[in-house]
């Protein structure tokens, strides 16, 4: 796949390909492509000094435009190297290895937190700043899990198993607007960590002191969050929940459903919908750079 068959497609098959429309990938390339050449340049110079003939050496078999539109076929669709290397004429060893130099780039080039992605894209200082917004402000709070292939030590199996997917999973904690746009995500994290857990260990409340902020039952007793009503039912105590507690928490969750749009547009791309089969390591570089695509879909027209 080349320029000009790209420019052949309409924006509706661009997008469904790379998650983004000729002119989202238009920006995306003038931003990463001459980073891209910066890291090659310093690494090549980097290298001891050799003697060599001119025109020497192993040329690359993708061109750099190439290269970015293979890893975000992978990232958009989550299928094997082999499929990805066939599609672009290379071996799989070939792709994987152009994913993995790309993939860097790209986490460099995509912020993936609301306010450096205004900056980047938009080319200009946003009007507000995370640490200034006031009570008026809301912020939405949920997390999704992403499965794993099952591991083969017992260790990790022991520590990833999430007993609400019965899987494997990693869990990302989202925040978003009350309109549903990400404003900063918290990947990586072993799928058996409650929600409650995973926002007191995250920089949420330090980055946003100031905002009202909502969620789900999963965040219960938090200080500070507002969640929906609970009925007890248990043995010794039954308690049903009023009618204007039940209006209020149908309010609740009519505002509270803009978080699971946010984490539809994250989901849109399988690497973190579908079994996750890279090196749990890479996972919050993976989830960074994806959500900064996200982000560059959703600011630029």
């Amino acid at each position: 796949m080349n320029y000009h068959q790209i420019q052949s497609l309409p924006d509706t098959r661009v997008r469904s390909l790379f998650g983004l429309t000729k002119a989202q990938l238009g920006e995306l390339l003038a931003t990463a492509l001459p980073v891209l050449y910066e890291r090659r340049h310093k690494e090549q110079l980097a290298k001891p000094r050799r003697q060599r003939a001119p025109g020497a050496g192993r040329k690359r078999k993708l061109t750099p435009f190439r290269e970015v539109l293979l890893t975000l076929l992978y990232l958009r669709h989550n299928v094997s190297h082999e499929v990805c290397g066939s599609l672009f004429g290379v071996s799989a060893d070939v792709s994987e290895d152009t994913f993995h130099e790309v993939i860097q780039v790209l986490r460099d080039t995509c912020p993936s937190d609301r306010w450096n992605a205004e900056k980047r894209w938009r080319k200009g200082e946003p009007t507000w700043k995370p640490g200034e917004l006031d009570e008026q402000t809301l912020l939405l709070i949920d997390s999704f899990e992403t499965t794993l292939p099952r591991p083969s030590l017992e260790e990790p199996r022991r520590r990833l198993y999430s007993g609400k997917k019965k899987r494997h999973t990693l869990k990302t904690q989202v925040v978003t607007d009350r309109t549903g746009e990400i404003m900063a995500i918290d990947p990586g994290h072993p799928g058996p960590t409650n929600d409650k857990t995973l926002y007191t260990k995250s920089d949420v409340q330090q980055a946003y002191p100031s905002t009202c902020k909502q969620a789900d039952l999963g965040y219960m007793g938090v200080q500070g969050m507002l969640v929906p009503h609970r009925r007890k039912n248990c043995q010794k105590i039954k308690n049903e929940l009023t009618p204007e507690q039940k209006q209020h928490n149908r309010q609740l969750a009519s505002v509270r459903v803009h978080v699971e749009h946010g984490i539809r547009r994250i989901k849109g791309w399988k690497i973190l919908r579908d079994n996750y089969r890279l090196a749990t390591g890479l996972f919050p570089m993976i989830a960074h750079t994806t959500v900064g695509l996200v982000q560059l879909a959703r600011l630029c027209p």
